[in-house]
């Protein structure tokens, strides 16, 4: 459903096939020379060019501490995937010759708790402590100036999280559902945040940025220092909020988990909405969208299961995957004309959904974006739903290939336009000789009276004839349209 599952089963497939393919080796004293595999009945180590060792396998079932030399070399590095999926470990001290903890090197380490950093770790892999479910706390050194893409994501039991003053960035999805963190601290020298770094924290009631120079943590929101973009809130934010006027950007994860919003204002500045915005709010039920809006992206409002209404601003281009899903008191949507681009499963479980005009300004329609429910894990089109679309559009297409019940609602506007004209035109000479006659009908000649039933009786068979043309090519255009239908039936 949600990107970070997508990585994390394809990391774990990748993860377990690691894990599994380790053999049994023999004796360290049986392997000799600088360029062989050292093995000692636990670790496999593999030496690097300055006369160090890497740990670049772990066998042993249960571990409590890795060592710090070997053969009367240091072991300096965790390599990659070292010890992922070792689900022995709880408790784990890493010796402070270790400056290097490769990517994915913990990954998947269901059962580690406790971990002891080395004091001079300077680096520390993506995804290295990825899906660490019961890891309580951590404590990196100074030596650390970043925390990589998802690092600590799924650590669910993280409580405790110290980060030294020399962090300037916290990864993608650093701490991606950390679920039980409370209470935070900003590092003085920190200057990026990533994406959903702070996502899905249901548990966050304090951030302290008090020794940083960048962030503020103001109302309950973590923002920057000029107030113009939004990183992440408290999850006991609560009611009927404004985001504040000067709010350009509402950053990935910003108010996920917050349970307690009831309804949303938007101010006229705010031009994105990034993914998972408000993502699990499941206490929101309206939403007050201001002109200026731009992008909605993905998964914005996921789980958002009490919004019943919608109403859209004109300056809106791209809905993302996934951003109304699971929406599912949603019963009115009004989609203004200005929006190109609809993602997959936009509007996903909507079930209150019925009906839904696509304007034709929309450009693309991602598979199962409307009309569709789930059931049994599976999707099923919706019961009772209808579109509304433009001939030739976006939405017919999407409408036929989905085969969703829809209507088309467009009419011939230049034949409208048109119409409108011609009666204006023969208003406009009736109007005329209502006045001629009045004001002259004792001194008029005949002739002239004669020219003007001409004239308008020309008006009229011209109009005529030219409201037939359009006639039949309509009525041309939609039997191809039937016979077209009929041909993919």
């Amino acid at each position: 459903m949600m990107r970070i599952k997508n990585i994390a089963a394809a990391v774990t497939a990748f993860g377990a096939a690691v894990c599994c393919a380790v053999p049994m080796g023999t004796a360290a004293d049986d392997l000799q020379g600088a360029n062989d595999e050292l093995y000692d009945g636990s670790f496999y180590y593999e030496l690097n060019d300055d006369d160090t060792y890497t740990i670049t396998k772990c066998s042993a079932i249960i571990v409590e501490k890795v060592p710090s030399i070997r053969n009367g070399k240091a072991i300096t590095a965790i390599g990659d995937e070292a010890f992922a999926y070792c689900t022995g470990i709880s408790t784990l001290e890493i010796p402070d010759s270790v400056t290097s903890i490769g990517k994915n090197a913990f990954y998947g380490c269901e059962s580690l708790k406790n971990v002891t950093m080395p004091k001079k770790l300077s680096h520390l892999g993506d995804h290295a402590f990825f899906d660490c479910k019961n890891l309580t706390s951590i404590e990196l050194p100074s030596t650390i100036a970043e925390i990589p893409d998802y690092s600590f994501a799924l650590c669910d039991a993280l409580t405790d999280i110290k980060l030294p003053d020399t962090v300037t960035k916290l990864g993608d999805y650093a701490f991606y559902q950390c679920s039980g963190v409370s209470s935070f601290r900003l590092p003085a020298s920190l200057q990026t945040i990533g994406d959903n770094a702070m996502g899905s924290w249901f548990a966050v009631n304090d951030i302290d940025a008090s020794a940083n120079s960048s962030f503020i943590y103001e109302n309950d929101m973590l923002m920057d220092k000029k107030k113009s973009e939004i990183f992440r809130a408290s999850s006991q934010i609560s009611g009927e909020i404004n985001i504040p006027d000067g709010v350009q950007k509402i950053h990935s994860g910003a108010f996920s988990g917050c349970a307690k919003l009831n309804a949303l204002h938007f101010p006229g500045s705010l031009t994105a909405i990034q993914d998972e915005a408000f993502s699990y709010c499941s206490e929101i039920k309206s939403v007050d969208f201001s002109e200026g809006l731009d992008s909605i992206g993905y998964g914005a409002f996921l789980f958002d299961q009490k919004i019943e209404t919608l109403a859209l601003p004109t300056t809106l281009k791209k809905i993302d995957n996934n951003a109304f899903a699971y929406c599912m008191a949603l019963n009115k949507l009004i989609l203004p004309e200005g929006v190109e681009s609809i993602g997959e499963d936009a509007f996903l479980v909507c079930d209150a959904l019925k009906q839904v005009s696509i304007p034709k300004s929309v450009k693309t329609i991602g598979k199962n974006a409307f009309g569709y429910t789930v059931e049994n894990s599976e999707r099923q089109l919706l019961e009772g739903f209808n579109l509304s679309v433009f001939s030739g559009s976006a939405g017919e297409k999407y409408a036929k290939s989905e085969k969703i019940t829809h209507t088309v609602t467009d009419v011939n506007l230049k034949k409208v336009a048109f119409i409108a004209a011609m009666a204006g035109l023969a208003v406009l000479v009736i109007v005329f000789a209502v006045v001629l006659m009045r004001r002259s009908s004792k001194t008029a000649s005949a002739s002239a009276k004669k020219a003007l039933k001409a004239k308008k009786e020309a008006e009229e068979a011209k109009n005529y004839k030219k409201i037939m043309d359009d006639e039949a090519e309509v009525k041309e255009s939609d039997e191809n349209d039937s016979a077209e239908d009929e041909e993919q039936e």
